[in-house]
């Protein structure tokens, strides 16, 4: 690969992680101003719209009308399912928390596979399932003890890793008909349908409390995490292996903690470096060492990444 091509390649690989990094922090101060119900269907109002915009000049989001159904059926699971667990999830825990338990999807989706006997199973990645929940378990248990989490909220993330897992096993044949953009856009576009009528539950008095820092925070989950970075992941996709790009999503939850001990000035006890740290080696450990070939599936803020 040429330097010039390197540079952008891992430069928006690098800006995607960090967009999702930040997501979290974004959601936490949200929520503050904004219901639930009404964060989401703003947020992925905006990023239909983008992606709508973007792919209307190339014609690029016909399919047939039998997929539009299987793209329904997949929306229910994420979008909807994972960021309906997600953002309560969010709401009452740390972002560090809500980061480090996401970054557990790839080893939900290989166990999911091995029990469907879509992949086999070998010592490294067992080792590396073990080593990753007893990270997560070390946060969650001692964890309860610092301001703002609670086991509820860090429960609801395990939900919204369920559904991403779910989500990306059912995935591959869809991918086979449609591509991203067009899985991802209607895949969007169909949450609205959930979305709208929970938001229209929310009432518009929150209107009125809307600053801007508050606006700006929706315009980055819904331009910048839902849209761009999904963008920036696949031209990065375009160019490396899928596994090396698994691998790099660890940095989100270390990119996450650092923004809430720097921003936020949350304690960085010695608890949650260990979890983290621990957790993202078994998650590493699951996804190191692939053969080129091999199929490697992830699924970061709702985005899938396929070979």
């Amino acid at each position: 690969m040429k330097p010039a091509i390197a540079f952008r390649v891992y430069g928006a690989l690098l800006s995607a992680m960090t967009i999702w990094g930040f997501s979290f922090l974004a959601i936490k101060n949200a929520l503050n101003t904004v219901p639930v119900f009404s964060l989401l269907f703003a947020r992925f109002l905006f990023a239909t719209v983008l992606l709508g915009l973007l792919a209307a000049s190339r014609r690029a989001l016909r399919v047939p009308r039998r997929e539009l159904l299987a793209l329904a059926g997949l929306s229910a699971l994420s979008p909807v399912g994972y960021f309906l667990f997600e953002t309560f999830g969010v709401a009452r825990t740390q972002p560090s928390h809500v980061a480090v338990i996401i970054a557990t999807i790839p080893i939900a989706v290989y166990l999911i596979a091995f029990l469907r006997r879509q992949e086999p199973a070998s010592w490294r990645k067992t080792v590396g399932i073990l080593i990753a929940y007893a990270g997560i378990v070390l946060i969650i248990a001692f964890g309860q003890r610092e301001a703002g989490t609670s086991l509820s909220g860090d429960l609801l993330v395990l939900g919204a890793v369920l559904c991403a897992a779910m989500r990306t096993s059912l995935i591959k044949d869809a991918l086979r008909r449609v591509t991203p953009l067009q899985l991802t856009f209607y895949q969007f576009f169909f949450s609205l349908f959930v979305f709208g009528p929970l938001a229209a539950t929310d009432g518009i008095e929150w209107l009125g409390r809307l600053s801007t820092m508050t606006l700006l925070e929706i315009l980055f989950l819904g331009v910048f995490c839902s849209a761009g970075a999904f963008l920036a992941m696949h031209y990065a996709l375009s160019h490396l292996s899928a596994t090396r790009v698994a691998v790099s999503a660890n940095l989100v939850p270390v990119i996450t903690l650092i923004a809430e001990v720097t921003l936020l000035g949350s304690a960085l006890t010695p608890i949650k470096g260990i979890g983290t740290a621990v957790t993202l080696a078994g998650v590493v450990l699951t996804q190191w060492g692939r053969a080129p070939d091999e199929p490697s599936t992830f699924d970061v803020e709702g985005s899938i990444v396929e070979p």
